[in-house]
């Protein structure tokens, strides 16, 4: 009771030779080739001051593990994959022992070691309490479980293997991206004939909930993704939040360049003229890096001539698939012309505009190259990285020292992040944050919206315009 055991010995001595491989808990500790991420926290100087019982987290088993999270031991869990028993001597045989031990003990750890001790604890209560009115143990059997891989092991050994390869941040993969593997999996169990034929759903209209069979989805493999989220921790890079200085340093750059471009040929000038204009949006729209190339050539030109749009306003039609939505919409959004800090927002949308119809294109992307195509977001990104890294240079003390910009600069989050801290600063409310990425979340709305027509948003648009213009006007 007090310690690991194998609760498959009845489908050992059914299948093949007895598997006689008991455990406390200290004992079923990290198989010798085990490599896996293991998450260290330490201070800026690189030491670790924690407790000595957390140092050793992850590294081996506790005295009840076995009563909380279902458990089978590694050879039979080989069994169950292989069909047959490990060779001696093999290194394949061995590296998938080592994954089966680490999912183990993964599991195990999606627990934490208090609720592994009083579960343990009262379990002995219970026994003592029955003894003294001489009733038996009335525990559940823990075992024999099928001779099948009912817990999901074969797409946990893909995820743990998966993350032993070199990532972007770091030396190995983030749990965020071999988590995928569980995902993909999931989706195509859905689709298959057991997966199809187990299938059910409870709920209404607005929430549906779905269970299945799907071994990925067992209380086993919850428990695994939650100790090796645990084990692996996460590494967030966010990108920089570019303050408001830098955006009118860039901006007076890219001004000088819009001056000097004026000798050149309409290439140049296209390219200034859309540097600009991604800037004042993504900045004063508080836009997701990718979102700003969703912004309608001809919904622009329409609204910079509208007799009807208030003077120091100007909107910005986008036109796509937007996350969380169904189906192609228009979205409106207004920003002041010019802000209160002086960014010329109507200026460089108006420049780019301008240049384009001269041209005779007068539909699709307003960030569009000269076939109407999309323009590439890193070609637009690194000739902005060139200009800030330019600013770090001729201007120190604007840009902090420790900033790479080639490395935190990134305009999926930098423009963004950096317009809804200003905005705060300035003192907006966040209700106003949140109106002015009423797209993203439609005022909160439950159930579907209707896709409506671009006359009928900017009648909307017209209403809210007092409240949506205070977020871009304080920046």
């Amino acid at each position: 009771m007090n310690g690991l055991f194998c609760a498959n010995f009845a489908h050992a001595r059914e299948c093949w030779t007895p598997c006689c491989q008991v455990w406390c808990g200290v004992c079923y500790c990290n198989h010798p080739l085990d490599r896996f991420p293991r998450f260290l926290p330490v201070d800026e100087g690189g030491f670790d001051w924690r407790p000595v019982e957390d140092t050793l987290r992850h590294t081996h088993a506790r005295d009840g593990d076995h009563l909380i999270t279902p458990f089978q031991c590694d050879t039979c869990v080989f069994r169950n994959l292989q069909r047959r028993n490990p060779l001696p001597s093999s290194l394949v045989d061995d590296m998938l022992l080592c994954c089966i031990r680490r999912i183990n003990l993964d599991a195990m750890w999606g627990r934490e070691p208090s609720t592994v001790a009083s579960t343990l604890r009262a379990m002995g209560h219970m026994v003592k309490m029955w003894a003294r009115v001489g009733l038996s143990p009335a525990f559940p059997p823990l075992g024999p479980y099928p001779v099948a891989d009912s817990f999901g092991f074969a797409v946990a050994i893909s995820m743990v293997m998966k993350s032993l390869e070199p990532g972007k941040y770091a030396s190995h993969q983030q749990f965020e991206t071999i988590r995928k593997l569980r995902a993909a999996y999931s989706n195509v169990f859905m689709a298959s004939l057991a997966g199809t034929g187990s299938l059910r759903t409870v709920g209404g209209d607005r929430a549906k909930y779905f269970l299945t069979d799907s071994p990925t989805q067992s209380l086993f493999f919850e428990r695994f993704s939650r100790g090796c989220l645990c084990r692996m921790g996460q590494i967030v890079k966010q990108d920089w939040a570019i303050p408001l200085s830098v955006v009118h340093a860039l901006l007076d750059t890219l001004e000088s360049d819009w001056r000097a471009a004026q000798l050149l040929g309409w290439k140049e000038r296209e390219l200034i003229s859309m540097l600009g204009a991604y800037v004042v949006t993504a900045f004063c729209g508080s836009f997701r890096g990718n979102e700003v190339f969703l912004a309608d050539m001809f919904g622009t030109a329409k609204y910079l001539r509208a007799t009807d749009t208030p003077e120091n306003t100007i909107i910005v039609p986008l036109l796509g698939r937007f996350k969380g939505e169904t189906g192609e919409r228009y979205h409106l959004t207004p920003l002041a012309a010019v802000t209160s800090s002086g960014i010329q927002v109507k200026t460089w949308l108006s420049r780019l505009v301008e240049l384009k119809t001269a041209r005779g294109y007068v539909r699709g992307p307003l960030f569009g190259d000269d076939k109407g195509l999309v323009v590439r977001a890193k070609a637009i990104e690194l000739e902005l990285m060139e200009r800030l890294q330019g600013i770090k240079d001729s201007q120190p003390g604007l840009i902090p020292s420790d900033v790479d910009i080639y490395e935190d600069f990134g305009i999926s989050r930098s423009f963004r992040r950096g317009a809804t801290s200003t905005a705060r600063i300035r003192g907006v409310d966040d209700k106003y944050v949140n109106l002015i990425n009423r797209w993203r979340n439609f005022e909160e709305a439950k159930g579907r919206r209707p896709t409506l027509s671009m006359q009928d948003h900017y009648s909307d648009i017209q209403i809210l315009l007092p409240e949506l213009m205070k977020f871009s006007l304080a920046l």
